[in-house]
């Protein structure tokens, strides 16, 4: 069940993997609601129950079936149907009895709907581990390259916080403590990264508490310029690039191409660029892979700052931190029709008043200045632009307007303002020159 690894692509949505955004389908049949995972309560011990906590939206009322699949040879577990009225957001636990597997293993589970899917990588510890075992590196020896990082990793039968450990290191050997901090509270495990210099044997050791008392866990870590060096990321680029502009739920996709000589990828873990935090853990598998994350929703990129990733390998052999700038996303305008001049006659200047509102975040670092259009009709023909700076927070008023057609009879038709983000119609009339 747990066998053969499959490509991964991670989806977020939201301010930093916030809301999920759905779109919908006719009221009673189930619409393109995608599930988002929050949390789950791995790592348990082999034979406990595992539970994933997800969140769903939906604009329209509608049905959707839910599924827990678990594996790398997907295998359907539990399920769940849920109705939502309009505008409607909910949670969702899932859950099964995990296999009294032997060994610890790692593998992914997977919320899905029809309309998508989120995914996880969780740990349970086997029965012929004890309370605790050692996941990173899994032997009690490694052998790495100076300036190699290596990230120590362990499990127990529970959730551990990182305050949960005592890690017995040489301070001089302390990586980037701040990343080991987070990713442990993202999957629940013990971390620490050691980032060693010089040529040198090392001890590591952690304590880890257990149901009945405490569990430790050794390594030897031998750095010699003869042996694996770190694993390399290849490229990280967005699409759309850095020269780019978008709007706040246009979809940007980071991919990552990953290589290890020695053929033991594991993960990538990326990182958002503004708190430094983990907002996703991927497989990788091999000598070189690719994976992607795919976000929607202002984020992190919004306010300026980078997407970030790292390459884990099977020994806890990891590369250096790799950024990529995304593109400009542009605070959304709401626009409004607030007022036009009817009654009008053919021939005259129709003068429509819209009042323009900044709706992005204070953090946005878009451009505050964006063109305003008006369109009329129902084959929506231009007929007049304007650009207008509005600050964050601040609302502006506009007017465009054109000539309109000396028509013969009254003529009722729509007109639609739109900003890049938003659109507003009403609908007008003008009398025709024969009364």
């Amino acid at each position: 069940m747990w066998r053969g690894r499959q490509p991964r692509r991670r989806v977020l949505a939201g301010i930093a993997a916030g809301a999920v955004l759905a779109t919908t389908g006719a009221v009673g049949s189930e619409s393109a609601v995608e599930p988002r995972i929050l949390e789950t309560t791995a790592p348990v011990a082999a034979g406990d129950r595992l539970e994933v906590t997800g969140s769903l939206e939906s604009a329209a009322a509608t049905t959707v079936d839910v599924r827990l699949v678990v594996g790398r040879d997907p295998e359907s577990v539990a399920e769940r149907t849920v109705e939502f009225e309009s505008d409607e957001r909910t949670s969702i636990t899932l859950g099964y009895e995990t296999p009294r597997v032997a060994r610890t293993q790692t593998f992914p589970v997977r919320l899905e709907t029809s309309g998508g899917s989120d995914e996880r990588l969780v740990t349970v510890v086997g029965t012929d581990d004890g309370e605790s075992a050692a996941i990173r590196p899994a032997d009690d020896r490694v052998a790495v390259r100076p300036d190699t990082a290596v990230l120590f990793e362990v499990a127990a039968g529970r959730r551990l916080e990182p305050g949960d450990l005592e890690w017995a290191v040489d301070d001089a050997l302390a990586g980037d403590l701040a990343l080991a901090t987070d990713y442990a509270y993202v999957t629940g495990t013990g971390a620490y990264l050691a980032a060693p210099e010089a040529v040198g044997t090392h001890q590591i050791g952690v304590t880890v508490p257990t149901a009945s008392g405490s569990a430790s866990h050794e390594w030897i870590l031998e750095v010699d310029p003869r042996s694996r060096g770190r694993p390399t990321i290849e490229s990280l680029d967005g699409d759309p690039g850095a020269d780019a502009t978008v709007g706040i739920d246009d979809a940007v996709e980071t991919t990552l191409v990953a290589r290890d000589d020695a053929g033991a990828l594991d993960r990538a873990v990326w990182i958002e660029g503004q708190n430094h935090t983990v907002v996703g853990i991927d497989e990788l598998e091999g000598e070189r892979a690719e994976t992607a994350l795919t976000r929607t929703g202002p984020g992190w990129t919004a306010a300026g700052y980078p997407t970030m990733a790292r390459v884990v390998c099977e020994d806890g052999r990891t590369s250096e931190l790799v950024t990529v700038d995304g593109p400009e996303i542009r605070p959304p305008f709401g626009v409004d029709i607030v007022a036009t001049n009817e009654p009008l006659e053919g021939g005259d200047r129709l003068a429509v008043r819209v009042e323009v509102t900044n709706e992005g975040g204070m953090m946005f670092i878009g451009d505050t200045t964006q063109e305003i259009e008006l369109l009329v009709g129902t084959d929506r023909e231009l007929v007049d632009t304007t650009t207008v700076t509005v600050p964050f927070g601040t609302t502006e008023t506009v007017v465009l307007g054109y000539e309109t057609y000396p028509v013969a009879e009254t003529d009722v038709f729509p007109i639609r303002v739109e900003s890049p983000d938003d659109a507003a119609e009403r609908t007008v009339a003008v009398r025709g020159i024969d009364g």
